[in-house]
């Protein structure tokens, strides 16, 4: 058996050389198999490798990767994949998952992107909308509701029949109702209408807007993460909230209900609108907090009495990895069909 030695001296196609030598002679031995996953959300990257079902390591940065349709994007993706996985050493991998925001379908940038990575790191490359795995990562293979409401938000339902279910991931712009966007956004919204004195008084004037308003939101309308940053105002219009500002409560209130509004369109289209044979779990940073939580928890009993939201570990990594060893599964086949335009 040749080992690996990780030499930075090789160059890239000696590497990739052999790192395909050696998986193919690993390949024998399936319950070993490498799989690296990378999960990549609009605020943070974060990567692991498991040997058959071990976590070997895992890592995370704190930034996102560009939309793979950007101009140029294919470069600076497949670089920031060789920055967060070349630390956890372990490869060669068998197969590398990357499971990433905003990918609505696999066309043809997709496909370039996962033949890219596989020929970059020499092994079989699969590329997925990053809520497949964090349903896998939550669920299982099994029929449910995930919404998860991070930087961004999304609903993916599915039953044992019909095609599944997936609502907004549209992004700041046309969606992303329910989001640390959301919230943030609204937050921004009722601090600036305080100041104009259009709305009632509010501690997020002063918390959001600093001691200058002017050039807080200069800087943010000229940031190139716009949407993180608007999102990071998230956790201190709950703080807010928390400490009794009723602006603040009313903005959490509004954005939760939109997050579950979201859960009972995808009940209505599984024909389900009860929710009694479907498990919902919650999972992203708004679910961190205990009053969003709570917030959204009770207004979704409000419509649907016996659901409880559950809260899950939000593990996408693992659910990576299930991609991986059951994408033939046929309920991970109808979960991916989501984004593939096909029939499961």
């Amino acid at each position: 058996m040749i080992h690996w030695s990780g030499n930075p001296g090789h160059s890239l196609a000696a590497r990739i050389s052999i790192r395909r030598m050696l998986a193919a002679q690993r390949r024998q031995c399936v319950d070993d198999r490498r799989i690296a996953v990378v999960d990549a959300g609009k605020s943070t990257l974060r990567a692991a490798v498991f040997a058959g079902g071990t976590l070997l390591v895992r890592r995370s940065l704190p930034h996102g990767l560009p939309h793979p349709a950007a101009p140029g994007a294919q470069e600076r993706v497949l670089r920031q994949i060789d920055d967060v996985l070349e630390p956890l050493g372990h490869d060669p991998f068998d197969v590398l998952v990357l499971a990433a925001t905003g990918i609505r379908g696999i066309g043809t940038t997709e496909t370039r992107l996962q033949d890219a990575l596989g020929a970059r790191w020499g092994c079989e490359a699969i590329v997925e909308n990053d809520v497949v795995a964090a349903y896998l990562g939550a669920l299982g293979a099994r029929p449910g509701v995930l919404v998860q409401a991070g930087t961004g938000s999304l609903v993916l339902a599915a039953s044992a029949q019909g095609a599944p279910v997936v609502l907004d991931g549209w992004g700041s712009l046309a969606g992303d109702r329910g989001s640390g966007f959301a919230l943030g956004r609204a937050g921004l919204r009722a601090a600036f209408a305080a100041l104009d004195g259009t709305a009632p008084p509010t501690s997020l004037t002063p918390a959001l807007t600093g001691p200058d308003p002017e050039r807080t939101l200069r800087e943010l309308y000229a940031s190139s993460t716009q949407t993180r940053d608007v999102a990071a105002l998230a956790p201190l219009v709950l703080h807010a909230a928390a400490e009794g500002d009723e602006v603040a409560r009313g903005a959490v209130d509004a954005v939760a209900a939109e997050l579950v509004a979201l859960v009972l369109a995808a009940g209505r289209r599984l024909e389900d609108p009860p929710l009694t044979g479907l498990p919902v779990a919650a999972i992203g940073g708004l679910f961190d907090d205990a009053l969003f939580r709570e917030t959204a928890a009770r207004a979704l009993r409000a419509h649907c009495p016996a659901v409880r939201l559950r809260d899950m570990a939000d593990d996408a990594l693992e659910g990576g990895r299930l991609l991986a060893t059951t994408r033939h599964d046929p309920f991970t086949r109808l979960l991916t069909s989501a984004f593939r335009n096909e029939e499961p």
